[in-house]
């Protein structure tokens, strides 16, 4: 989905051979702060990001998936053919050959950072600070780490003007190589909020280079991304930096690293901008915007002198980009990564002719197709929503998202009008919109979005009778409700998933509303149930949720909802906590204009992804048992025979993490967090009628 505006999607690396800089590497994963989860991969280009091909050759876990969420890269300057690679589940990999071949030189779970420091390279992982002195081909654990305590993230300079070294620990602690000896220094101050994901991480350490014993932190506790805490003692005592007024430029500290030819100047990257300021130590420095540029939610910056100014590299939701001169505070940059087909694709829908597709993206407007994926084009639509086309009349598209609410087309997806109504859906839904069998032009809403400033709507179920010009609510029996479906045959059955106190339960009912039975056999979870209905035989109902251990479950129903028995874990995996977006990414502020919104920041809630994300049956079997799969985090799986057992359906991707389902024709698509929307090669599940 390269359109001109930079869609790659999230990376978090950079690694550049000094010997042939049109040689780039970059890499898409999970972070340590509340970061947008991505799951692209390690890529390469060797036009210098005119095209970019995945990596992934011996760069696979023990059951043989490609290790596509990857933190970190370090290239040798020495020798520019060795690159390592840190992931988030299975340690660190090394190639010898500029990617064409991995190993697994240390075996364990997150690792997110390097440093190179004297002759010896240091990483960050769960078992501790790890060191190599083989350029990575074996790595000892020089501080063990803990559950509670284990590094995330480390600040290394070494010059003319002295040398330091610095490890941020996962609960706020502060240590410092010394005499050949980890040491702890300190603990970051901690001013917690309400935010979900609230703690003591470090995310983000930078060194003065000028003077080394001036360091500054980004840390997890602020009340949406990160704070910002200075010391100009080598980290024995800090000083909160700008603190109450992030929210006058963006959404905390996401990206910091010191200039290398200004002395003391501190680039600061957020959510909405881009500054820097003067690194020393003051609480409440003067704000400066830095360069002006086209991508917009900032993750990690990388500085390099060129003349009079710093070059830099930075890494955002948006993809790589590189501005020459970072200081300038105009435009002059590069997404070199856009031409990368790694987006962070959601919910989509797809016209019975294969042709129009509508999908949601993460931190960009809706994208749609009219030829197949061919060529696509920007709405300036709200990140994360739902879309639908209208059954029958498929130049009817339907937007629903939780800052704009429901947007409607009458063209083909060429463009949206908002029908003026209040609801909005939390992203954390499932099937927030339902459309009866018969006349399509009834149709079902679930509101109710994440609380949290920025975003308001009423709780309930609403319907339309006129295809969604008009709206409202029904007088059903539910607190939060964020799941509906509607029986394929039988418009009066529906079953609705609603939240209350913080459990979920599923009801159904088979008049149309006016009675309703309570569902049996359905564990409460914190996370609405994704359901889907047995196009064939309505009896047969499938729901899906997380248990407390994180394993997504499946249960079934043979009397069309009412009692539901557990038959299946079909994977665990962890959930994923990210913040809550207050700026529109419409059209206008993607072309640049910079967001200064301001906001109290007086806690607010983070959203909590359920790693488990939509259930499908394929509906266009009307005979027989359909295929029915479902998404997660971990996975895409197929059951064949009403959900009792499931198969692994992409061993062959890259991307492991999935959201939308599409059934046509036999064939699937799914939405995913680092290849866009993918497509079955052939049918998945020939047609019977």
């Amino acid at each position: 989905m390269s359109d001109g505006y930079p869609t790659s999607g999230k990376v978090n690396a950079v690694a550049i051979n000094p010997l042939n800089s049109k040689v780039i590497y970059t890499a898409g994963g999970r972070g340590t702060g509340l970061e947008t989860y991505s799951s692209a991969g390690v890529l390469r280009s060797t036009d210098g990001g005119s095209s970019w091909h995945s990596l992934t050759d011996g760069l696979t876990d023990s059951s043989g998936d490609v290790v596509s969420v990857v933190n970190s890269l370090w290239i040798d300057k020495a020798n520019p053919a060795v690159l390592l690679a840190a992931s988030e589940y299975d340690g660190i990999f090394r190639t010898a050959d500029g990617g064409s071949n991995w190993t697994n030189v240390f075996s364990g779970a997150q690792a997110t950072q390097f440093a190179l420091f004297g002759n010896v390279l240091y990483a960050t992982d769960d078992a501790g600070i790890l060191a190599s002195k083989d350029d990575g081909k074996t790595w000892s654990v020089e501080l063990a780490g803990t559950k509670k305590e284990h590094p995330t993230a480390f600040g290394a300079f070494a010059g003319s003007s002295g040398k330091a070294f610095y490890a941020g620990m996962s609960d706020g602690f502060f240590y410092a190589l010394r005499g050949g000896k980890w040491t702890r220094v300190s603990r970051l101050p901690f001013r917690k909020t309400r935010t979900a994901g609230s703690n003591r991480m470090v995310h983000q350490i930078t060194v003065d280079p000028f003077a080394p014993a001036t360091v500054y932190v980004s840390t997890n506790d602020g009340s949406w991304d990160q704070n910002l805490f200075g010391s100009t003692d080598g980290g024995r005592s800090w000083t909160a930096i700008l603190a109450g007024s992030y929210y006058n430029y963006g959404l905390g500290t996401q990206a910091i690293a010191f200039s290398q030819v200004h002395k003391h100047r501190l680039y600061v990257g957020e959510d909405g901008s881009f500054f820097y300021t003067v690194g020393d130590g003051s609480p409440n420095p003067p704000i400066t915007f830095a360069a002006n540029l086209k991508i917009i939610d900032l993750r990690d910056i990388w500085t390099m002198a060129n003349e009079s100014d710093d070059a830099c590299w930075v890494a955002s939701d948006q993809g790589l980009d590189y501005t020459p001169t970072c200081s300038s505070g105009t435009y002059g940059d590069t997404v070199v990564s856009a031409p990368a087909s790694i987006g962070l694709a959601r919910r989509f829908t797809v016209s019975p002719d294969g042709k129009t597709i509508l999908t949601s993206l993460q931190d960009f407007g809706s994208h749609y197709t009219t030829n197949g994926g061919s060529n696509w084009s920007l709405q300036p639509l709200y990140e994360d929503g739902f879309n639908e086309l209208r059954p029958g009349d498929p130049s009817v598209c339907y937007a629903y998202d939780e800052a704009a609410g429901l947007s409607i087309s009458t063209n083909g997806c060429a463009s949206f009008a908002g029908n003026n109504s209040s609801i909005s859906p939390s992203r954390i839904m499932t099937t927030p919109i339902a459309f009866d069998p018969k006349n399509p032009h009834v149709m079902y809403f679930t509101s109710g979005p994440n609380p949290g400033p920025g975003f308001s709507g009423p709780k309930g179920i609403f319907k339309s009778t006129d295809g969604g010009n008009t709206i409202s609510q029904l007088p059903w029996p539910f607190a939060w409700p964020g799941a509906v479906v509607v029986d394929h045959k039988n418009g009066s059955h529906i079953i609705v998933c609603d939240i209350k106190g913080g459990d979920s339960s599923l009801s159904v009912t088979t008049d149309g509303g006016s009675t309703w039975t309570k569902a049996t056999g359905v564990p409460p979870t914190r996370f609405w149930y994704a359901m889907t209905i047995a196009p064939a035989n309505g009896k047969i109902v499938l729901a899906s949720s997380v248990d407390a251990k994180h394993n997504v479950f499946v249960l079934r129903s043979t009397d069309g909802g009412k009692t539901f028995t557990k038959i299946a874990v079909v994977t665990n995996a962890p959930l994923i906590v990210g913040r809550v977006g207050l700026e529109r990414h419409d059209l206008l502020r993607m072309r640049g204009s910079r967001i200064r919104e301001s906001e109290s920041g007086k806690g607010g809630q983070a959203f909590v992804y359920s790693p488990e994300r939509e259930l499908k049956y394929n509906q266009n079997v009307t005979k027989g048992t359909p295929d029915v799969v479902i998404t997660t985090l971990r996975g895409a799986y197929l059951s064949a025979d009403n959900g009792k057992t499931w198969q692994r359906l992409d061993k062959g991707l890259v991307s492991h993490s999935f959201w939308g389902i599409r059934w046509l024709k036999g064939y699937l698509y799914l939405a995913s967090d680092g290849q866009g929307i993918v497509r079955s090669t052939t049918a998945v599940q020939k047609l019977t009628r």
